[in-house]
Parts: structure tokens; sequence; C-alpha cells
């Protein structure tokens, strides 16, 4: 009778896990406003973005990193105006852009297809990339696919080969088949979140509020399939575009690691500009240093 219970037990909590897996992975979103943005009705995925500055053919278009939003550019996109048009973009699945089930979207490609297709929406004929972290893999993809599009492309932080990434284990096992889904329903535990979130920046710069607002943000697809690897590396991909690249670096990010990307980059021909004091994220903890950083450079026609 005992050994009887006990798989009846056994039985329920493997079927909630099952069936809790299916319904966090089978998730979507509609694309909604979010930061101050407005949401582009496109023929891919919607997405949602915030401009800054007059209107114009030419425009610098933000790109942000995993798990984060547009809101991490409101320090920097105004600095950057100064006459010029400069556009925020919330990648698929992040911010308020639509989440689709499938996983091909949210592949730096497939996000660079997107943007492709909100810069006409738009009206941008020529673009100035600034992408951070995994959004300079998909600058590099964009400028890759679309050279006639693309003038130059800055990165910041974005990790040069896919073995540069110290990713905390707890956030690979949350793509886990069956156990994942189940570790994602903890993301919005405070405690979790805070530690998680704190290798994105500096250990001694507080988590602002907008990163917590963008993880939560992510559905479990947007979660795990925009955590595929650039293939090729995106140094080499930057390095082959025979366009102006620009690489910054925060001096003490944990999350790709300062010393083996700059030596990466380097190899590559490019030689990564230091932002002293910041860590993964120099636009949002030193604002008007990244932009001292990279502001001739974007300037430059």
């Amino acid at each position: 009778m005992k050994l009887r219970v006990v798989l009846v037990l056994l039985i329920a909590v493997v079927s909630a896990v099952l069936v809790n897996a299916w319904v966090v992975t089978d998730t979507a979103r509609a694309a909604q406003p979010f930061g101050g943005g407005h949401v582009l009705e496109l023929d891919g995925p919607d997405l949602n973005v915030r401009e800054y500055g007059p209107p114009g053919e030419r425009a610098v278009v933000l790109l942000h990193g995993y798990s984060a939003s547009i809101e991490w550019w409101e320090e920097v996109a105004p600095l950057l105006v100064d006459g010029r048009r400069v556009i925020a973009v919330d990648l698929v699945g992040h911010g308020g852009s639509e989440a689709p089930r499938e996983a091909a979207p949210y592949r730096p490609e497939g996000q660079a297809e997107a943007v492709r297709e909100a810069l006409d929406a738009l009206g941008v004929r020529r673009a100035v990339l600034v992408g951070h972290s995994m959004g300079g893999a998909v600058a590099a993809a964009l400028a890759d696919r679309y050279p006639d599009v693309v003038e130059r492309v800055a990165v910041s932080d974005t990790p040069g080969a896919a073995d540069l990434v110290a990713m905390p284990l707890l956030g690979k096992m949350v793509c886990w088949p069956v156990i994942g889904p189940t570790l994602d329903r903890f993301r919005t535990v405070d405690a979790i979140t805070e530690s998680s979130l704190q290798t994105g920046f500096d250990a001694e710069y507080p988590v602002p509020a907008f990163a917590h607002r963008s993880l939560e943000r992510l559905t479990y697809a947007g979660v795990c399939d925009s955590k595929e690897s650039s293939r090729p590396p995106v140094a080499d991909t930057l390095a082959a575009l025979g366009k102006p690249v620009l690489v910054v670096w925060g001096e003490t990010d944990v999350l790709t690691p300062t010393a083996p990307n700059v030596t990466r980059y380097t190899a590559a021909g490019m030689s990564p500009r230091i932002i002293a004091g910041a860590g993964h994220s120099p636009m949002v903890e030193k604002p008007a240093e990244f932009v001292s950083a990279i502001a001739d450079f974007v300037a430059r026609r």
C-alpha cells in the first residue's frame, strides 16, 4: 500500500512538472507600448520603439542586450540627439515588443530582420547601429545582411565569441528540458533576481528598477531562445564588414569578462575602448562616459 501511495505521488509530481513545462513554454505575448515607446505593426513580430530628435532618413539606432529593454537607453539617447534622429528598439520578446512562440525570431538573424522591418516602417534609409551585449550581435547580423542600410556599427560588451560569456549556472539550468520551466517560476523572486541581475553591472552599482521590469517582461521563449549564440563569432563578423566599427567595454565586466574579450577583438583588428568603473552595462552605469566614447564615431558620415 505504501509503495502504491509513493508511486501515485511520484506520478502526480512528474505530471505537474510536465504540465508546468508545457504551459510555460507555450506562452506568447502581443506587443504593447512600454517605456515611453510606441508599437509598430509589422509583417513579422510587432516592435515597440522610442524615438528622439528630429525626423529624417538617417538615424542612430540603439539595440539593447539580453533581458533588457529601451529603458536601458534613457540616459544615453537624449545625449546622442544633437540634431540627429535617435531610435531605441525593443528587440523581439523584450520590453513592449511582441513575444512569439517560434524560436527563429529570437535568434540574432531573426532579430536583425525584425529591426530592418522597423527601420523601413520608420522611413530610415541609413543607420548607425549601437548595440549592447546581445544587441551587438543583432547589429552585426543586420550590418552583414543589409550593408546598404548600415553605415557603421558600435558595440558595447558584446561577447567576441560564444565561449566568452560567464553565464551563471542558474541561467543555464532555467533552459534545461522539463526542469527549466519549473525554475523559471522563480524568476520574479527578488533575492534570486537581484543576484542574477547584479552580474550585469559593477558589483558596487545598485541594480536599477528598470532591470527588474525588463526581466519580468520576458516570456519563457524570450528567456531561452534569445540566448542562442551568434555564428560565426561576432568579432569575426564585425571585422569582415568593411565598415567602421567601434568596440567599447566596461572595465569590471564579469558577465562578458573584459580581458579575454578585449584580447579576442584586438586579435580581430579592433582595439576596445575601456570605460573605467563600469561593469557589463556602461551606458547605464556611466552614461556620460559612454556617450563621450561613441559620440564622434556616430556623428561621422
